[in-house]
C-alpha cells in the first residue's frame, strides 16, 4: 500500500509540461492502480527479454509474438525515437521492451485480464506497462500514413493485374469490407456500440490489395483511381464507378451473372482472409475488454499497421489465418448467400487450389 501512495504522489505531482499525452496517462495510471492497490507483489522474470527472448532462435521468436524478427526489429527501428522517454518520474524503459510488451498484449488473448502476469514477465510495474502500451500504439498511429497508404499509379497497375490474375476481372486494384471488433458495453451510450450481431462492437472498414496489405482503412474520395479502375465489394455497398458489387439474386440471374459472381467472389475473398490474419495473429482483438472507448481506434490502426509490416516481412503464418477464419465464420459473416460467400471451408480451398 505504501509504494502505491508512493507512485500517487509523484504522478500527481508530475510536471505537466512533459509532453501533450501526459493528462490522459496520469489519469490512466491513476486508474490503473486503484484496482493494484492491496493485491500481492507480483514475482517478475528480471531477465526474460535480456536472457530469454534474446537468445530465441527466429523460429521460437515467431512462435511466441507471432511475427518474426525481421519485422520487430523494423518496426523498432521506425518508432524507437517514439518510446524513448525521459521522464522525471517514468523508469526510462527500453523500447525493446516496450515494443515486445505491446506485441505480446496484442497477440495474447485475455491479455487485459492477465496484466499482472504480463507485467512480471517483462519486469516492469503494471502502471508502466499501461503506459507503455499507449506510448507503442500512438507511435504505431503515427507512422500508419507510411504503412497503410493507397498505391500509386505504377503500383496499382501491377495490383490490377495480380487480381486479374485470380478472378478474371479486369481494373479491380482492391477488395473493401467491414468487420466487427466486439469490445466491452462502453459506460457512455453503451446502446449506440450494439451491432445487428448483438453485441458491442466497432467497425473496421477496409480495402487490401491482391497480397492481403491493407491500402485504406478510410476510403472516402474517388480521385485515387485511374480510368477503368475500382475496388469490389460485396452487396452491403452501392453499387457505383468505382465501387463494383455483385448481382443480387432474386432467382432471376442468368448464366453470365451467375458466373460474373463466382468471379467477384474468388476476387472479394482476399479481403476475408485479411481479416482473418489480422484477428488470427492479433488475437486481443477477438474482444477488447478496454475501459478508454475513444482509445479503441487507434488500437486497432497500430495493429493493422502491424499487420501490414510482418507481410512486408514474409513468414509462414497460414496457421494463423485459419485461426482467424474461423473467428470471423461465428462473428462477422453471415454466409446466406451462396453465390456471394464462399464460408471458412471455401475460403481456405480456393487459397490452397
Amino acid at each position: 500500500m505504501e509504494d502505491h501512495l508512493w507512485i500517487f504522489s509523484h504522478l500527481l505531482e508530475e510536471d505537466s509540461s512533459d509532453d501533450d499525452d501526459d493528462d490522459d496517462e496520469l489519469l490512466q495510471d491513476l486508474c490503473w492502480l486503484v484496482g493494484c492497490v492491496g493485491r500481492t507483489n507480483i514475482n517478475r522474470k528480471y531477465s526474460f527479454v535480456q536472457e530469454i527472448v534474446n537468445s530465441f532462435s527466429d523460429e521460437e521468436f515467431k512462435r511466441n509474438f507471432r511475427l518474426t524478427r525481421e519485422a520487430f526489429n523494423w518496426v523498432q527501428s521506425q518508432i524507437k525515437d517514439k518510446l524513448d522517454t525521459n521522464s522525471k518520474y517514468k523508469a526510462n524503459i527500453p523500447s525493446e521492451k516496450q515494443l515486445l510488451a505491446a506485441i505480446w498484449i496484442l497477440s495474447t488473448p485475455d491479455s487485459y485480464r492477465q496484466v499482472q502476469s504480463i507485467a512480471g514477465r517483462f519486469n516492469i510495474s503494471k502502471s508502466s506497462l499501461h503506459i507503455s502500451f499507449q506510448r507503442v500504439v500512438k507511435a504505431l498511429n503515427n507512422v500508419a500514413p507510411q504503412i497503410i497508404k493507397w498505391p500509386n499509379a505504377d503500383d496499382r497497375e501491377e495490383i490490377q493485374q495480380q487480381f486479374y490474375s485470380s478472378g478474371q476481372i479486369p481494373g479491380c486494384v482492391g477488395a473493401i469490407d467491414g468487420t466487427y471488433i466486439p469490445i466491452k458495453a462502453p459506460t457512455k451510450n453503451p446502446e449506440v456500440y450494439i451491432n445487428r450481431k448483438c453485441f458491442y462492437g466497432i467497425t473496421l472498414q477496409a480495402i487490401c490489395d491482391y497480397n492481403r496489405k491493407f491500402i485504406d482503412i478510410f476510403l472516402d474520395r474517388a480521385r485515387f483511381f485511374s480510368e477503368n479502375q475500382f475496388i469490389i465489394g460485396d452487396k452491403a455497398y452501392p453499387l457505383c464507378m468505382y465501387c463494383i458489387t455483385p448481382y443480387i439474386d432474386r432467382g432471376n440471374l442468368q448464366a453470365h451473372h451467375l458466373h460474373f459472381n463466382k468471379r467477384h467472389t474468388q476476387t472479394r475473398q482476399v479481403i476475408e482472409r485479411s481479416f482473418a490474419l489480422l484477428f488470427g495473429r492479433f488475437r486481443r482483438l477477438k474482444y477488447l475488454d478496454m475501459t478508454k472507448t475513444e482509445f479503441i481506434p487507434q488500437t486497432v490502426q497500430a495493429a493493422c499497421v502491424l499487420h501490414n509490416v510482418c507481410l512486408m516481412h514474409q513468414g509462414n503464418f497460414e496457421q494463423y489465418e485459419e485461426e482467424g477464419l474461423q473467428f470471423l465464420n461465428i462473428q462477422n459473416y453471415d454466409h446466406d448467400d451462396n453465390e456471394e460467400a464462399l464460408g471458412v471451408e471455401g475460403i481456405a480451398r480456393e487459397f490452397r487450389e
